[in-house]
């Protein structure tokens, strides 16, 4: 374990029968120079023997007396890892047999990549692939996303990044400070946006991992704690994926120019999302006039002629922004710390 060049994290609780998988998975590995450690929150199911039954030598099991939290739980996994590198596997989730064998290669070839993700699989509680999914579109097998270009992608991107699909240079997530209480839910994306203000990210558009959708997923229990469904849903998620940006941005030591630009793709980002999900219009174009009132070079992006395309033709559209730039603005609208969608949804996607 002391020459191991990866440590694969599992945080997991009363999981059992998926963790089985999720080890098997590691273990299944062309690359073999990595430690395994399954940090157990205090399961009362039969993890331990589990992990156990694998007799292997590079598996490290480590049971808390008490449930800490999946954050805590997490950061514990980021200070026990020793090596260069890690991968945070969710205890649901599995490897595909080439991941580690192919982040590590980059990882090793790129000294400015602080992080490798991948296309991935969408899978059911049986393993049986859903969907394939793909974060970033790339006309290459492997990408190198500057760090300039991820922060702005992190603003518009609705997946962002597959949690389980990521491996990290330690430094690098090190560096950002690991998982913060105070960011969840959906607290990878400020990770991952502290990660861009100083590595490149490098993407693989090959899928890597499975991602398993199961109604146990930390994103589907943000949805019933909040008694949302179907639309509400999708505007829950919007909105949180605002919020994470904006949290983001009031705290980032970054030029005053590019904060405010950054601001300004979130925001409209928001209100393509918040429109798709079901915003009425006359709220979208009160805020989208708000926008581009405070930034004007939002008319310059793609997204913001798809937006009002899909709502208005060219003539109803000028009345609509004419007569939307005269009436108040909600005080959290445009480029304030937050916008709230309707019934104050609040809510998240990826799973620890």
């Amino acid at each position: 374990m002391s020459a191991a060049r990866v440590t694969v994290g599992i945080p997991t609780f009363n999981r059992a029968r998926l963790l089985a998988e999720s080890i098997q998975s590691v273990l299944a590995q062309t690359y073999t120079n990595f430690s395994l450690i399954v940090s157990d929150n205090a399961s009362d199911d039969d993890t331990e023997d589990v992990v156990r039954s694998f007799n292997d030598p590079r598996i490290r099991y480590l049971r808390s007396e008490r449930n800490v939290g999946a954050i805590e739980n997490l950061n514990r996994l980021i200070a026990l890892a020793e090596t260069e590198y890690l991968v945070l596997l969710p205890d649901d989730d599995v490897l595909y047999p080439d991941h580690l064998r192919s982040t590590v290669e980059l990882l090793e070839r790129l000294g400015s990549v602080g992080l490798v993700h991948s296309k991935f699989d969408l899978i059911d509680a049986r393993s049986r692939v859903i969907e394939r999914a793909t974060p970033l579109v790339s006309r290459s097998a492997m990408t190198i996303e500057r760090r300039d270009r991820a922060l702005e992608r992190m603003m518009v991107s609705g997946w962002g990044l597959c949690f389980a699909s990521v491996m990290y240079r330690t430094r690098a997530i090190a560096e950002a400070g690991g998982f913060r209480e105070e960011e969840e839910p959906f607290g990878d994306r400020e990770l991952w946006m502290r990660v861009a203000l100083n590595w490149d990210f490098a993407y693989i558009d090959t899928p890597l991992v499975g991602f398993r959708s199961h109604p146990a997923t930390i994103t589907a229990n943000v949805a019933v704690r909040h008694g949302v469904n179907g639309r509400e849903r999708g505007l829950l998620h919007s909105q949180l994926h605002f919020e994470r940006r904006m949290d983001f941005l009031d705290h980032a030591p970054l030029e005053r120019w590019r904060t405010k630009q950054l601001r300004a793709m979130a925001t409209l980002q928001f209100l393509v999302d918040s429109a798709a999900w079901g915003l009425p219009w006359k709220e979208v174009a009160a805020r989208l006039a708000k926008l581009v009132a405070e930034y004007p070079r939002t008319v310059l992006r793609p997204a913001f002629w798809r937006l009002v395309a899909a709502q208005l033709g060219g003539r109803r559209l000028r009345s609509a922004l004419r007569g939307s730039i005269t009436r108040p603005i909600p005080p959290r609208a445009g480029l304030s710390r937050s916008i709230t969608a309707p019934n104050d949804c609040e809510s998240r996607f990826s799973k620890h």
